[in-house]
């Protein structure tokens, strides 16, 4: 299994409230984001190897859209892309894995982003 990011990360504009919460450039946005979902690599693979219990040729990517709420840091949203090439299943597992994922600590802007995980045999 290998993750990607199919686009980044697109911060939006926001205000800088309060000096609770950090106000990330792009790439350690990009970072920590992605440092919060491979917390989920174990159930993610979980998923890929439920689906290939079923389908034995089972592969293809999954791309999941979402937003990471400004001053909470929830992950919110997330939505599976047309783009998606694996089975329907795998990508519904994956959308489920991600949910209560945060940001922590929260970051003082939303931030937009677009993941790719890639799933082959071998």
């Amino acid at each position: 299994m290998k993750t990607t990011f199919a686009t980044g990360l697109v911060l939006m504009a926001g205000a800088l409230s309060a000096c609770q919460f950090i106000a990330r450039n792009p790439d350690d946005y990009r970072d920590a984001t992605r440092a919060v979902l491979e917390t989920r690599s174990a159930q993610i693979k979980t998923c890929y190897d439920d689906v290939l219990k079923q389908d034995k040729a089972a592969a293809g990517t999954v791309v999941v859209h979402f937003t990471v709420m400004e001053e909470t840091g929830a992950i919110t949203g997330p939505e599976i892309t047309p783009e998606s090439t694996a089975p329907a299943p795998l990508g519904q597992c994956i959308v489920n894995a991600l949910d209560g994922l945060t940001l922590d600590p929260p970051d003082a802007r939303q931030g937009d982003a677009t993941f790719t995980w890639e799933f082959k045999q071998g």
